[in-house]
């Protein structure tokens, strides 16, 4: 039997990569892909972000994919997909936006038996053109997912000027030569091709992590980096103008400590469910597919930074119902 290519996906928070993630599943319509998402929190809401999920625990999606979701060890996640009944010929592997994917490459790298049946094909770093800046200097970890990727995406670039582009290049670079950088908006990967490459050589990589190891460690908490999530639900319809006015002033407000705000919105007198997306101040909503008649209707918002005050975090958010 021939080996799974891996693709693996990093890159920080509201880089996206789930965006990419659905972007690849359409350019390569005629492969089979199973997917892995890795989520920071206590729910994971970025499985529902990825379009026409069907089902739970291996969700099955309309184009033959399926995904599921690192809640347990990655071994024993990659063998109960090849032990289901569904076929696939790709693995894609979206990390968590705050996390090292140093240990994830490791099993594919060193661990017999994974490396028996899957061959990392690529790594795939999401830069977000707009907040490199401050998220290099607030995040060490960005830099770790810089340096150990072998393509990187240097995304949103409809958000910057020419002279940032070069001053981003560059700052890349500076981190990793040997990685080829990709320039996009919205995730789009034009004529590039992605996968089957087979980019991925870790011995371009290796001095890299060394470095930066030195000079990273203790600067760690075990608290994630300092990072902290929050998770909030409500059944109750919440007032699209409040939630609106809220979350512009809130993200305002906290620019500094908040990182990324997700959500799937159940809103009042609107019968789609309302996919909700920030980055630091800028905010996306989108229409996704209607409730459906037994469906529970349940909003649900994720909240990641620093310092979250949830018990006011909450209680406003209560107030938001219609």
């Amino acid at each position: 039997m021939s080996k799974i290519p891996v693709t693996v996906i990093t890159g920080f928070l509201g880089a996206g990569k789930t965006s990419l993630l659905n972007n690849l599943i359409a350019k390569y319509s005629d492969k089979k892909f199973a997917i892995i998402e890795n989520e920071f929190g206590e729910e994971n809401i970025d499985s529902t972000l990825v379009e026409n999920i069907q089902s739970e625990d291996i969700f099955e999606l309309s184009n033959g994919c399926i995904c599921c979701n690192l809640n347990q060890e990655l071994f024993v996640v990659l063998q109960k997909l090849v032990e289901s009944k569904h076929d696939f010929n790709h693995l894609l592997i979206e990390t968590t936006g705050i996390a090292d994917p140093g240990s994830i490459l490791a099993s594919f790298i060193s661990d017999p038996i994974i490396k028996s049946q899957f061959e990392l094909d690529s790594v795939i770093c999401l830069v977000d053109a707009k907040n490199v800046d401050s998220d290099l200097k607030k995040e060490n970890v960005l830099s770790k997912q810089v340096a150990i990727s072998d393509t990187i995406l240097l995304n949103k670039l409809d958000l910057v000027n020419e002279e940032k582009i070069e001053s981003i290049l560059n700052l890349i670079k500076k981190k990793n030569q040997h990685a080829e950088i990709i320039k996009s908006e919205f995730s789009k990967l034009g004529n590039h091709q992605l996968l089957d490459q087979f980019s991925y050589k870790p011995e371009n990589i290796f001095h890299h992590i060394l470095g930066l190891e030195t000079r990273m460690k203790g600067n760690f908490s075990e608290n994630n980096h300092g990072i902290q999530n929050m998770l909030f639900k409500c059944d109750e319809p919440l007032d699209q103008m409040k939630i609106g006015m809220w979350l512009d002033a809130f993200l305002q407000f906290n620019q500094d400590t908040i990182y990324r705000v997700k959500g799937i919105l159940n809103l009042a007198g609107v019968d789609n469910r309302i996919i909700l997306q920030s980055v630091h101040t800028q905010i996306q909503a989108t229409v996704g597919k209607a409730w459906s008649g037994d469906e529970k209707r349940e909003s649900k918002i994720v909240i990641i930074g620093k310092d979250l005050n949830q018990e006011i975090i909450e209680k406003n958010l209560l107030d938001l119902k219609a």
